[in-house]
């Protein structure tokens, strides 16, 4: 790479730093009460999910009533509340400031860049861990006669397009949640948490 053409890269990338840093204390502000009431919808949004999830698995379980269905509702309730904990714990910091600063908007900002980035690197291994579940379990009902191949194949399918969603889905929160931590530690309000 020639000197002149890797000066005028720099050139362009401090210029573009430049271009960020001159966000002011109001766009801070203003980009972190959106963030709240954004993440505020979405947690509510889950533990309602959480909550839909345990009222249809034990109305399923109460209709059909076998062993298999309620061990299935058992796992439900097990992962469901498990997710639900995590979810309350992660994302405290959404009901418990009162904010009046904008170092204390950075701040709070920032543990919420954090909180979504854990929230999606968490949500990546639960959809491992549920297909580590389910295709055992699907499997062991097509094997001992309880699913038809075409059943079997379209439930699989369903596992496969249901898990890429939600890993897609997880991905573009982590990268989403980078991109904003980014930006406000470019503007250099957000102090360096490691």
């Amino acid at each position: 790479m020639s000197a002149d053409l890797e000066f005028s890269n720099w050139r362009t990338a401090w210029q573009a730093q430049a271009d960020l840093a001159t966000a002011s204390p109001g766009e801070v502000r203003r980009d972190a009460l959106k963030q709240q009431r954004r993440l505020r919808a979405a947690h509510v949004l889950e533990l309602l999910t959480g909550a839909l999830y345990l009222v249809v698995s034990a109305v399923f379980a109460w209709r059909v009533a076998s062993v298999e269905v309620f061990l299935w509702a058992a796992v439900v309730w097990l992962t469901t509340l498990t997710v639900c904990a995590f979810s309350v714990w992660n994302w405290s910091s959404l009901w418990q400031h009162d904010l009046k600063s904008v170092a204390e908007f950075s701040q709070v900002y920032e543990k919420r860049c954090l909180a979504k980035i854990r929230a999606a690197r968490f949500g990546k291994w639960f959809v491992i861990v549920q297909a580590m579940i389910t295709v055992p379990w699907l499997s062991w009902d097509y094997h001992r006669g309880g699913f038809s191949t075409a059943r079997f194949g379209g439930a699989m399918l369903f596992l496969i397009l249901f898990s890429t969603g939600f890993w897609v889905w997880f991905s573009r929160s982590r990268g989403s949640a980078l991109r904003e931590l980014h930006r406000l530690r470019t503007i250099g309000n957000a102090p360096q948490v490691a």
